[in-house]
């Protein structure tokens, strides 16, 4: 679904396919790819299941075009998965900012229409919004994260969102889940909610791909001074350092009016 979404994306505009990433990084917790054109895009870097170099290490060093690691979609090895996703994020602050989007906006703002006697879940332990779900009372939350140091005190490990996805009437995605190879099958066990979001820098690749593939808000982040970005990010920085520091500029794009109002759009 996804992967099906991000190749028609390319076969859609194939001017992408050309365009050259010059430089890629990663970091402990986020990497990099820089385009040609001097914008970068981040990306969580997943190093808890790092699994080797990528095989095509050498290629990758000396610059590549986004078209040709297009193939990394179906790899194992979670560097090229991670570089690409960089990539299409780093296309994704150029391409977004000619979307219509909205912003000085939080994610449980546009959400609080649906959030009333609701099952919702949580795909990765997305601190600040899970807590605040914790304290309504008439809501079901669900949080799923594969971190397993963050596993308990009302946080399930993702092995059971098999049991609880298809149930869910709201599913708010982390932007680091996209790059998982599970990620077709968790769409599909969330394709009955009425509302499925995905949020953080991590989701900050070209809105239409997020959208076809069934996403109804997505929310990402413009980055400032970008080659101050990069030194942070390989030096172990955070998205909440970036934003303290005021190198992003978060946005939300609604399809279909989503988020707006009960109606569905």
């Amino acid at each position: 679904m996804l992967s099906k979404n991000i190749v028609s994306f390319f076969e859609k505009h194939r001017e992408f396919k050309e365009r050259k990433v010059v430089e890629v990084g990663i970091g402990p917790l986020y990497s990099y790819a820089k385009l040609d054109t001097g914008t970068v895009g981040i990306y969580y870097s997943f190093l808890e299941e790092f699994n080797g170099p990528p095989p095509t290490i050498s290629k990758l060093a000396g610059g590549f075009k986004i078209g040709e690691i297009l193939h990394f979609l179906e790899s194992d090895n979670i560097v090229e998965r991670v570089i690409l996703f960089a990539s299409l994020a780093a296309l994704g602050q150029e391409y977004n900012r000619k979307i219509e989007t909205v912003k000085n906006v939080k994610l449980l703002e546009l959400l609080e229409p649906y959030l009333e006697n609701r099952v919702v879940v949580v795909i990765g332990y997305l601190t600040p919004i899970v807590r605040e779900l914790w304290k309504r009372e008439n809501l079901k939350v669900y949080v799923f994260e594969r971190n397993k140091s963050r596993i308990g005190n009302g946080v399930l490990s993702d092995i059971f969102e098999e049991k609880y996805l298809e149930k869910a009437d709201i599913v708010i995605f982390t932007g680091a889940a996209l790059v998982l190879p599970n990620i077709d099958r968790l769409l599909e066990l969330s394709k009955n909610a009425e509302i499925r979001a995905v949020v953080g820098p991590s989701a900050s690749l070209p809105v239409d791909i997020l959208a076809d593939s069934g996403f109804h808000i997505i929310g990402g982040s413009f980055l400032k001074k970008k080659e101050h970005v990069v030194r942070l990010v390989m030096l172990g920085a955070g998205y909440r350092i970036l934003k303290k520091l005021g190198l992003t500029d978060e946005f939300f794009y609604l399809e279909g009016g989503r988020g707006k109002s009960k109606s569905r759009g």
